[in-house]
């Protein structure tokens, strides 16, 4: 599975902003820490620029290797950091899972105790649950408010092929991915195909306002804030909040945007893709369900 809103560096940053938050000063990086920095940048301009094969990357693996063995022994925080990018890298690339399975592990063997190692064992043990997902009932989902406002659960929905977009309005590649979440909604809403944006409270409302809305403890609030979030975002498919946390472990959800694909039956057909990949081809997908179970569907496209 590819990671969504998971960014290379993403341990790192997470470390510095909670830091940040309890009013530390963060201390200047290390020598280990600037060079995986200085790596990081380079891959991600590399990723913008529509580079996205593992063949692509053979240098920058190169890179992380000699940072690897340049600290080899020294298992601190920052040298464990490394190791967990680099994983993340072959994830993020669609590596294959006994790959994936072997850079992970590495980092939770290899760094016992660390923030890193604890991010790597989760992400192992979502992609386990991932795989366990496709072809069984759907877990479960509860919602404590809907913008059509009458969705109480997903089973809910059973007879429709249901997309599920887990999201949260503070997630840059969640709102990137908005324009192919609409293209879809819109082509299939002649068929029985519900396109569901999932998100659970947050305590803030992040891209509505210059300013981040402080909605901790407010549920209220930040369920009311959502319409005027749709409108301003042109959102034209039904969100919901469920009880369940957007990082829902029974779906494997590591990082967002994540989509499942849902049959009319209620089994899991497809699980962690994102919906801003140009090869996600979630219509596709949805298309071949329909036919599947008989359902109408659109003209397949081109």
């Amino acid at each position: 599975m590819k990671p969504s809103s998971l960014s290379i560096g993403l341990v790192l940053g997470l470390a510095l902003l909670s830091r940040s938050f309890a009013g530390e000063v963060a201390p200047a990086p290390s020598p280990a820490a600037t060079e995986l920095t200085a790596l990081e940048t380079r891959v991600s301009a590399m990723e913008k620029a529509g580079r996205e094969k593992l063949a692509d990357f053979t240098a920058e693996f190169a890179a992380y290797d000699a940072l690897l063995a340049k600290y080899a022994g020294q298992q601190t925080a920052e040298v464990a950091d490394i190791a967990l990018s680099r994983a993340m890298l072959y994830w993020d690339l669609g590596a294959t899972p006994d790959v994936q399975e072997k850079q992970f592990r590495a980092v939770t063997e290899g760094f016992p105790g660390t923030k890193a190692a604890s991010t790597a064992a989760r992400i192992m043990k979502n992609n386990a649950t991932m795989a366990a997902l496709v072809g069984r009932p759907a877990p479960e989902l509860h919602f404590l408010w809907s913008s059509t406002g009458n969705l109480p659960t997903l089973s809910a929905l059973k007879g429709k092929v249901v997309v599920i977009d887990f999201w949260a309005t503070w997630c840059g590649p969640c709102l990137r991915a908005f324009p192919e979440v609409r293209e879809n909604a819109a082509r299939f809403q002649a068929s029985p195909v519900v396109f569901l944006g999932v998100t659970s409270l947050q305590g803030r409302v992040k891209n509505l306002e210059p300013k981040s809305i402080d909605t901790k403890g407010k549920p209220e609030l930040e369920t009311s804030l959502m319409p005027r979030f749709m409108a301003h975002k042109d959102m034209t498919w039904p969100v919901a909040f469920s009880t369940e946390n957007v990082f829902n472990p029974d779906y494997g959800v590591s990082g967002i945007p994540y989509v499942a694909i849902i049959t009319p039956d209620g089994i899991v057909r497809h699980a962690g893709i994102n919906p801003g990949d140009p090869h996600a081809d979630i219509g596709g997908k949805i298309e071949a369900i329909l036919r599947e179970y008989h359902l109408p569907a659109p003209a397949p496209k081109g």
